[in-house]
């Protein structure tokens, strides 16, 4: 039984199609199938605003909800967004799984999975519980936070394990949230993620995944850590194929070719829009 196991969890590296079972990485909207949507923000990036909710009903009634909707400009993106939102979420699940059976205790990750609502507009949210004192830790740039902050390096090292995990055919990255410290038992505190992007080598999670330079860019930028292991692989050779930023960028499908490495193509902003727009290098320019 344990040679299957092992077996079967090895192979899983090499498959990009996984099986979510119910797992306790998870941090679900329970049985609250309802919320109230209100009028506050609680955060806003280049793409969406966040406002604040009270779930209504169910396990979580009573609770604070984080609602999340394109900005109008946007919402172009968000049929496709939308549509890879579960898929991205099931596959860090998966891998924050085999991460919380490998890391030290208190260095665990649970993953927001919400639930698709609308309002009496007919506006789409997407609504999960809500994570107090919200943190930055990567993008899906290259961008890594201060990495003086062991916050930050630890889930550096979960973004390059989830490269590892996969046979290198993804990358877990643009890691959001905060770490839970509870001050009664070490055992019980972790980390809570929300919005997490995946970029991979087919490039199938939607407009928040870089594809190959999206993966490329992170590890031209990461150092291992004391969190990382000298067993996990990357790639031999890794260039910077975007402008570092913060905030998540976000590349509609017809980019797919000018996001793989057999393309030389980088990506500069454009203007203000926070969208990324195609830069082709010059053949006999090899600087790269």
């Amino acid at each position: 039984l344990v040679y299957f196991f092992s077996f079967f969890r090895d192979f899983q590296f090499f498959d990009p199609k996984v099986i979510v079972m119910p797992t306790s990485a998870a941090r679900t909207n329970l049985t609250s199938d309802d919320v109230r949507i209100h009028n506050s923000r609680l955060g806003e990036g280049q793409f969406r605003v966040c406002l604040d909710g009270t779930f209504v009903g169910g396990n979580r009634n009573g609770q604070a909800a984080a609602c999340k909707r394109f900005k109008t400009q946007y919402r172009k993106l968000q049929d496709e967004f939308f549509e890879k939102d579960f898929e991205i979420a099931d596959r860090v699940i998966n891998t924050a799984e085999a991460w919380n059976d490998f890391c030290e205790y208190g260095k665990e990750v649970t993953v927001s999975k919400g639930s698709i609502h609308y309002s009496n507009s007919g506006i789409k949210y997407l609504v999960e519980p809500e994570i107090r004192d919200y943190e930055k830790f990567n993008s899906n740039s290259g961008w890594i936070g201060d990495t003086s902050d062991w916050e930050v390096r630890c889930m550096e090292a979960f973004s390059h394990f989830s490269y590892h995990h996969s046979g290198g055919y993804l990358l877990i990255c643009d890691i959001q949230g905060r770490y839970k410290h509870d001050r009664y038992s070490r055992d019980k505190s972790r980390f809570e993620l929300s919005d997490p992007a995946i970029c991979s080598r087919s490039r199938k999670y939607g407009p928040t995944d870089l594809g190959e330079k999206g993966i490329d860019s992170f590890f031209s930028n990461h150092s291992c850590n004391e969190f990382c292991r000298n067993s996990w692989q990357r790639p031999r050779y890794s260039h910077q194929w975007f402008p570092l930023t913060q905030g998540t960028s976000m590349l509609s499908s017809k980019y797919n070719s000018q996001l793989s490495m057999k393309s030389r193509a980088t990506f500069r902003r454009c203007g203000h829009a926070g969208l990324a727009i195609v830069q082709e290098e010059s053949d006999s320019d090899d600087s790269w």
